[in-house]
């Protein structure tokens, strides 16, 4: 069963990635009393593809590179993330382990390796495209997974839309989970819905979705946090479980960032 949650975990976070948004932060509380129904149709939004192989696409995207700070990314810290550029940091417990950024090294240090320029310089290319995953953690019944998305790049908009547009557009459907993990899930019950919620002490917008896979119940939640400097961007935070009450205290592992 464990092989088949991690499976479960990394394919649904991946299908994650490219969700648009704009939202801010919010405590998560889902219960099955607040997970409604919706229909699939309208609510995921789709991501354009990067095509242009122009030499002002190149230049436009060299522009975005230089935009991305090593605080819009974030940094790595001793069981945990903290992101200057977005306001908040993670501190999670040792239950949790900390996932390298980039494969590349793959004995190497994994705060070190996250937090090298080199991958620093990886993470820009891949946001000036469109996205990037810029933190990762699990434990075993909790995956956490950050994801900064560019409006220019995969909407061609200089700031994001409205939060619970943007969260609606956005929702996990069946399908997307189907899609996700393949000819052999056997998806029941899956509820989604859009809620204004209380995260880091602000409400905003959260898309949430519930499932069964084999009778194992996952659920799940997307906060957005669009930054304050530069709209363009906006910061992913994707949250997936088989525990409805780990899943529920996730917040706690968040706080506002204080130098």
């Amino acid at each position: 069963m464990r092989n088949r949650k991690d499976k479960i975990f990394a394919l649904i976070a991946a299908g994650c990635l490219c969700l648009s948004g704009l939202t801010g932060c919010g405590e998560i509380k889902m219960s099955p009393d607040n997970i409604s129904s919706k229909p699939d149709d309208g609510l995921m939004g789709s991501v354009k593809e990067e095509t242009d192989t122009s030499d002002e696409s190149e230049a436009d995207a060299a522009g975005e590179e230089d935009k991305v700070s090593n605080d819009m990314i974030g940094r790595y810290v001793s069981q945990g993330y903290e992101n200057p550029s977005f306001g908040f940091a993670i501190a999670l417990p040792d239950t949790y382990t900390l996932e390298k950024r980039t494969n590349l090294e793959l004995n190497a240090d994994t705060i070190e390796a996250s937090n090298a320029d080199s991958t620093y310089d990886w993470i820009r290319s891949l946001i000036a495209l469109g996205s990037a995953t810029v933190f990762e953690a699990e434990d075993e019944d909790t995956y956490i997974e950050l994801n900064i998305q560019n409006a220019a790049a995969l909407d061609g908009a200089t700031v994001w839309d409205e939060e619970k547009t943007i969260a609606e557009n956005s929702v996990t459907t069946e399908e997307d989970i189907k899609e996700a993990v393949g000819e052999d899930a056997q998806i029941t019950e899956f509820q989604n819905n859009v809620e204004e919620i209380t995260f880091l002490g602000e409400k905003h917008y959260a898309a949430q979705y519930t499932f069964k896979n084999y009778d194992v119940p996952f659920y799940g939640v997307t906060v957005y946090l669009v930054n304050k400097q530069d709209p363009c961007y906006l910061l992913a935070v994707n949250i997936l479980g088989s525990d409805l009450d780990a899943v529920d205290q996730a917040d706690q592992f968040f706080s506002v960032y204080t130098e």
